[in-house]
Parts: structure tokens; C-alpha cells; sequence
């Protein structure tokens, strides 16, 4: 889905990141195994703020904390309650946790943002826009805050991501550490793969599916070809992309010459299948996760194909075993600007709030309380030191990369216990972005941006499900985006990269 810097030093990068991990000898995972629930009191062993230990020393606070979600879990409060029980022991807090569907995860912040709300701490990425949010003045900025109250995070954060992370020389995010690289691909249900007998090696790209998903359309009656709710995408293998979104360059372009799309292949892909009937007919106004948790779909896109990604979509897929097939290769832009947390500027208790995150990103007990729920009532320990969720569990959110850093995820059956020593070495074999450590400020075409999505938000449901013909609407559109402003946006942006080429001696 959709999924946002790297000097030559990425093997250090990752080699730093991954130092507080295990080694992997025989059956031991590489990652923390689960142990017996603590009681608060005893706690797993972490290293807590110093000056957050004794919490008698604390007064008490109360936190808030936005983050995105797939859909909601039934036993969010028992969770919750937990959590707090937990942290009232180590730093004297309690925190509300706000969880928000993806879909409607900008939205909501944006209203919560502009009414002024009091809160804390706010997930953000490729769902609700780090830069452009910053700008607009929603976080606070924390290197302060880092250095008094985030021994941990500093710690284990190395320092070409607080480099790739500054805008103007602050900070204003920490980073969810974890999979450094990304790879688009699908994910195809192996039932229905082994019944029509689909040849993986085959699929090179997406229009290569088109045989199986119309073996599936004439011969499943209740499965849907192809799951597109308007997140999908069409891999555009020969561009590098760069900030904002819809630019790149070439790949092997020594011009650096910039490229501007708007999608208009995946639009036009999504037309296509839409008339042949591998689309949903009610794509443009249903929900993904009521069809996808249920098993009703036969292939979806998405942009990781990680290492351990198919036993992460089982658990989503309505306990259906996948096959991941990659359509691209494996890239990185040196970290991974798609999920962080920020404080919000209208925090009250910004210190407590750090304190909360350095032990979210150093506590493997109450990172994976949050993650996976109470052992015992949500998942199990198993004899090779994973972890089974249990199957009718009323909390499994599967969205460890939200919460904090993945290297202190348990691992979950049917991952393979090497998952983070294989992650560490796909990263440091992908294809490098020469130009990751690209920012854009979008200060000065802020107007006519807010004009360009204002008419992308009227029409993208239906061109990215297909429900609008590509061929028809999409002049139209087109015509109404240069209105907005699409020459001045694509000068200022040209004019912004053509300085940071020169910057990084890549142009005179």
C-alpha cells in the first residue's frame, strides 16, 4: 500500500540499528521471546528514562496517543487498562490510547489539529504527511526533549536517520525503526493459486495476473479477483521517486531530468480491470478490511514484501496462506519516513510524553503489550520462543511498525526465526535512491498544492478503483490540475532539487 536518507554507509546504518538484538544460534529467535507476563512491579527488564525512575518521584499524568490501525480490536480498553497498569509503576502515567482506521486517519487529525485539541502523541507517515504537518506548525520540535528524556531511542537510532529525519536543522519525529527497504509486489491466496495453477515465476508484472484473475472471476462465485479499494498501484520500476509525492527521476537519467505523474497508469490498469469485472463494483464505496479479513479476496498489492510478510498476511487474510510475488526490486532511501511519532504542540506533558516513548522503544513487555495484546487471553508462547495468536482473539491489530521499533517484536508463528537478521541483510543488498536525502518544502506552493489535492480528492476513489473511466475523465482532470496550479508547483519543486543537486556536487 501506500508506503516515505541514505549515504554509502547503509550497512552501518542498519548494523547500528540492529545491536540490541540477539544472536540467532539454532532455535532461538532473533528476536525478544516472550516471557511470563510480569506484574507492573517486577516489569521486564528495560532501561528507563533516569529521571523517570522512581514514578513516586513523578506526579501523575495523563497522556493521549493518536495512531493508525487497520480496524478496531474488541478488547482496546482491556488492553488499554494494562498498558496503564504498567506504566503507572514505571513513570507514574496513564494514556489513552486513540486508535484510528488508516482510511480516515488524515482527516481525523487534521480536524483534531486545527480545533486545537489537546493531546500528545500522534503517529504519522505515509498516512497523515510528516513535512507538510510540521510546517503547519502540529509538532513540537524534540531534540531537547531526546537528549534529556530519550536515553534508548538515542541510543539505538544511528545517526544517519536523525540526520535524514532534520527539517531546517530539528527534529520533530522519531523514527519506528524497522524494514529499511521496500518492494512492490502481490500476495495471491495459495488456495486458489494451487486450484487454477498459477506459475509464480510467470508473474513479472501486473498485467501478467490478468489469466488467473479471470480463472477466478467465471470460477469463484464470492471471491473477488482482485482486492482494489482505491490502495492499490501500478509499480513504476524505472523511476526513483523523490518528495512530493507524483516526482522522480529516471533511473540511469545522468540529467537528473524530473518526471511528474499522477498515477495515471494504475488509473488506467484500474479502468481496465473494472469493465473486465476483477474490480468490486462497489469498490469506490466500500470498505477493504470487510472483505480482506474475511478471505474474499484472491490477489492485493502491496509495497513490502518484507521478509515474514506472509505470515502477516494470514493473519489478516482470514487465516488464508499467501504467496508473495515481487514485481520490483528491492529499494531503500537509507530509513523509512512512513511511520513516526511526533509530539503534538499542544502537549502539556511533552517530557512525560518522550519518557512514554523511549520506554515504548526499549521495553519488550510493553511494546509487545501494545502490539499483541495480554499472553494467555490473546496469544500464546510456543516451545521455539514464538508467539501463536490465539484465533478467535479480540485483539490482534498486526501493526507492530505503528508502535515503535519492530526489532522488539516477538516473532509470531510462521515468521521464520531468523526474520530480523534476514531483514537486516535485504537491506543492505537493495537498490540505493541516490537522491533519498531529497526534502521539499511546500511552503511556498502550499495554495496551489491544497488546490491540486482538493481536485484529486473529488476524483480519486473512482479513478483508482476504476470506477470512473480512465479515457473519459481523465482530460478533464487533468485540465482542472493545471488550473490549480501545476506549472508553479512543478517549478518550485524543480527549482528545490536543482539546488540540492548542486549541493551534493551532482550538478553544476
Amino acid at each position: 500500500m501506500y508506503k516515505w536518507s541514505f549515504k554509502q554507509v547503509l550497512s552501518l546504518l542498519l548494523g547500528a540499528s540492529l545491536l540490541f538484538l540477539a544472536a540467532c544460534s539454532g532455535k532461538t529467535a532473533d528476536a525478544p521471546k516472550p516471557s511470563a507476563s510480569p506484574s507492573p512491579s517486577a516489569g521486564a527488564a528495560s532501561a528507563s528514562p533516569a529521571s523517570a525512575s522512581p514514578s513516586a518521584k513523578l506526579d501523575p499524568v495523563e497522556l493521549t496517543w493518536y495512531y493508525g490501525v487497520s480496524k478496531q480490536e474488541p478488547d482496546q480498553k482491556l488492553v488499554q487498562d494494562e498498558v496503564n497498569k504498567y506504566l503507572q509503576a514505571k513513570l507514574n502515567t496513564t494514556i489513552k490510547l486513540i486508535p484510528v482506521e488508516f482510511g480516515n486517519y488524515g482527516q481525523k487529525l487534521n480536524t483534531v489539529i486545527a480545533a486545537g485539541d489537546t493531546f500528545d502523541i500522534l503517529w504519522n507517515g505515509f498516512a497523515f504527511n510528516h513535512e507538510q504537518n510540521m510546517r503547519k506548525g502540529a509538532f513540537l520540535a524534540i531534540d531537547e526533549l531526546l537528549d534529556k528524556y530519550a536515553p534508548n531511542i538515542k541510543k539505538n537510532t544511528p545517526q544517519i536517520v536523525w540526520d535524514s529525519l532534520k527539517i531546517e536543522g530539528k527534529t520533530y519525529a522519531i523514527p519506528n525503526m524497522q524494514t529499511m527497504s521496500g518492494q512492490y509486489g502481490v500476495l495471491v491466496q495459495k488456495r486458489l493459486a494451487d486450484k487454477y495453477k498459477l506459475d509464480p515465476s510467470k508473474i513479472k508484472k501486473m498485467g501478467d495476473l490478468e489469466p488467473f484473475l479471470e480463472q477466478v472471476k467465471n470460477g469463484e462465485k464470492d471471491i473477488i479477483p482482485y482486492g482494489n479499494f482505491g490502495n492499490q498501484y501500478y509499480p513504476m520500476n524505472d523511476i526513483w521517486g523523490i518528495p512530493p509525492d507524483g516526482f522522480g527521476v529516471k533511473k540511469g537519467d545522468s540529467s537528473h531530468a524530473l518526471f511528474r505523474h499522477f498515477n495515471e497508469e494504475a488509473y488506467k490498469l484500474a479502468s481496465s480491470w473494472y469493465k473486465k469485472g476483477y474490480i468490486y463494483k462497489d469498490a469506490a464505496t466500500s470498505k477493504y478490511n470487510d472483505f480482506y479479513s474475511k478471505g474474499l479476496l484472491a490477489v492485493i498489492g502491496v509495497t513490502t514484501l518484507k521478509p515474514g510478510v506472509e505470515a502477516e498476511a494470514k493473519l489478516n487474510n482470514g487465516g488464508n496462506d499467501v504467496i508473495a510475488i515481487p514485481l520490483a526490486p528491492v529499494t531503500t532511501q537509507g530509513f523509512s519516513p512512513d511511520t513516526l511519532q511526533s509530539i503534538s504542540r499542544t502537549s502539556k506533558h511533552p517530557d512525560r510524553a518522550m519518557m512514554v516513548l523511549d520506554l515504548v522503544n526499549s521495553d519488550p513487555y510493553l511494546y509487545n503489550l501494545l502490539c499483541n495484546g495480554i499472553e494467555g487471553k490473546h496469544y500464546d508462547k510456543l516451545p521455539d520462543g514464538t508467539i501463536k495468536l490465539k484465533e478467535n482473539g479480540a485483539y490482534k491489530p498486526n501493526v507492530d511498525w505503528v508502535f515503535g521499533s519492530v526489532f522488539n517484536s516477538y516473532v509470531k508463528e510462521g515468521q521464520p526465526l531468523t526474520i530480523w537478521t534476514e531483514t537486516k541483510k535485504r537491506d543492505e543488498t537493495a537498490e540505493v535512491n541516490p537522491y533519498g536525502a531529497f526534502k521539499f518544502n511546500s511552503e511556498p506552493v502550499k495554495t496551489e498544492m491544497a488546490n491540486e489535492q482538493a481536485v484529486l480528492n473529488e476524483y480519486k476513489m473512482g479513478l483508482a478503483t476504476g470506477t470512473l473511466d480512465f479515457e473519459t475523465t481523465w482530460p478533464k482532470v487533468y485540465e482542472r490540475l493545471q488550473k490549480a496550479g501545476e506549472d508553479k508547483i512543478f517549478a518550485e519543486v524543480q527549482k528545490q532539487f536543482d539546488q540540492f543537486l548542486k549541493d551534493k556536487g551532482m550538478k553544476k
